[in-house]
């Protein structure tokens, strides 16, 4: 089987035809690329896991609220860029494999002024549409001119991402993935880092929402440094727009745009449909039981990410049968560490919750407990993992009409229903209308995506799905076993019975993978990046 990392135009040295660019290194192998967002995405869940409970015994449920609202309203303006971002990464990913490095650099040009001009139009809206979130939500106890302040940073801090963030996809579509990991490792520490000096030395919460806004701005920094070095950025000024490239950026970023918005409402509505209806403590609440299984959904959505500029480069070349065995691998694992996941989110998540937080997150009203909004979130986001690699290939071979249509359809339905739900059954309504969601987008997409690449359903079954149910089950056992035997008491109790649970599930999947996987395995442990 041939390795996409190896196609032409991607390896060291590749250069326009004038000899006039190169960029340095190897593109980073397809396994090896998960890996490395593996290594960013286990960093920030760490980082996270031990910043939310300090946060929260600090400074309180009501500002601990206010600054993940402020990041929820904020990842809005991401919208603005139009998918130019996304747009970039496959016409990068397309010029790589072709060998065609000074159209790549044209691409960079072109998008970069693209973006400068939303930036512009990002910081003028910035303050006007802060007073207007202000005046929307419910402040609690926390003054009104803070958070007026502290969402104008918030707003601020995402405009400038809009062309900050140009890097990550020229670097993300030449599948330099380690570049990008070392940066936002850098970055997710600084953050860290910046926000706990802050607190410690009682600088007040605008302080902390200032230190975190400076933490994710440190790695764009990094990275715009990065390209620049490589000679890709050497003609940005004066501005100039190619406006047949343009028109193609703008093409591919108008479907993705409409998927973004459509993600957007469907998993960043949530706590702001929350704040309005029951307050920033309701969001705490809800934020802390959605914890484990929205890091489960991303560590899922971090390792397929990588995948689609493979299948672009697969579809360039003309490999379609490679495409199909890629697919059918690639679910059989995602599928799998989804399922372990979520059978140990659900297995294990009320005694790690009250071990983390404290007792009163798992404790009170049904529909208003931490616990039981992770419990269906778990396994909403397990059947969700059933369209991470189609969703890849749909993007990496440019086949976006049905995406786009079924993710709006159901993001609207989600904020429809979540408005009168919210006040009917509270927090936890809301995650059991995330199962249901995720039930119905997850069928649509495998059933189109099996007829577009030319998989069995049979095969599909038998290749991808059923060794992912066996893991399911295997971690689940163990993981009830456990809860039933030994009172989870303690961190190091607790962390012991995890292992054992992830041991059980990986024992299964070992049990059914195939050959091919069994020799995958072997090689990363030998070399992890090789």
């Amino acid at each position: 089987m041939s390795n996409p990392a190896n196609a032409p135009g991607t390896g060291p040295g590749s250069s326009d035809p004038a000899g006039s660019v190169s960029v340095p290194g190897k593109a980073v192998g397809m396994g090896s690329g998960a890996i490395l967002n593996g290594a960013h995405f286990a960093v920030t869940a760490v980082v996270t896991f031990l910043l939310a409970p300090y946060i929260l015994r600090r400074l309180g449920d009501a500002p601990y609220g206010l600054l993940s609202v402020t990041w929820e309203i904020g990842g809005y303006f991401g919208l603005f860029d139009f998918g130019i971002r996304s747009a970039i990464n496959y016409y990068i990913a397309r010029s790589s494999a072709a060998g065609d490095m000074g159209q790549l650099r044209h691409v960079i040009r072109t998008a970069f002024w693209l973006l400068a001009c939303v930036t512009a139009a990002g910081l003028l809206a910035s303050y006007p549409l802060a007073h207007f979130a202000a005046a929307f939500i419910d402040r609690g106890p926390l003054d009104a001119g803070l958070v007026r302040r502290i969402l104008w940073l918030g707003l601020i801090v995402f405009s400038l991402n809009l062309t900050g963030s140009l890097a990550v996809s020229v670097l993300a579509g030449l599948r330099r993935f380690h570049w990008l990991t070392l940066t936002n490792l850098a970055g997710s520490v600084a953050t860290a880092v910046l926000m706990v000096s802050a607190i410690e030395s009682g600088l007040g919460l605008f302080s902390v929402a200032l230190a975190q806004g400076l933490g994710t701005i440190l790695p764009w920094i990094a990275q715009q440094i990065v390209i620049h070095r490589w000679g890709l950025t050497p003609r940005l000024w004066p501005p100039r727009v190619e406006r047949g490239l343009a028109r193609k950026l703008l093409s591919y970023g108008g479907a993705n745009f409409l998927m973004r918005i459509s993600e957007l409402l469907a998993f960043q509505s949530d706590q702001i449909i929350i704040v309005q209806a029951l307050g920033p403590a309701a969001v705490a609440q809800f934020h802390v039981g959605r914890f484990l299984a929205l890091h489960s959904r991303t560590l899922i959505g971090v390792l397929s990410t990588v995948l689609a500029p493979y299948f672009t480069t697969l579809s360039v070349t003309g490999e379609h049968e490679q495409i199909r065995q890629y697919f059918l691998q690639l679910n059989r694992w995602i599928c799998s560490l989804a399922a372990l996941l979520a059978a140990g989110v659900m297995g294990l998540g009320q005694p790690f919750l009250a071990l983390w937080v404290g007792q009163r997150f798992v404790t009170g009203g049904w529909w208003a407990r931490s616990d039981v909004v992770l419990l269906f979130f778990a396994l909403a986001m397990a059947i969700r993992a059933l369209s991470a690699v189609p969703y890849q290939l749909l993007l990496g071979t440019r086949r976006l009409r049905f995406a786009t249509t079924a993710l709006l359809v159901e993001s609207l339905a989600l904020v429809a229903a979540g408005i009168f739900v919210v006040r009917w059954q509270g927090i936890a309504g809301i995650a059991v209308l995330k199962l249901v969601s995720s039930t119905v987008i997850s069928g649509a997409f495998v059933a189109y995506t099996l007829r577009v690449a030319g998989v069995r359903a049979s095969d599909y079954f038998a290749q991808s799905l059923a060794p992912a149910l066996l893991v399911g089950a295997a971690t689940a056992a163990a993981a009830i076993w456990i809860r039933h035997s030994v009172a989870l008491s303690n961190w190091p109790v607790f962390f012991l019975s995890a292992l054992v649970s992830t041991a059980a599930g990986a024992a299964a999947f070992l049990s059914v993978c195939t050959r091919e996987d069994r020799e995958f395995i072997s090689r990363k442990l030998r070399s992890p990046l090789g």
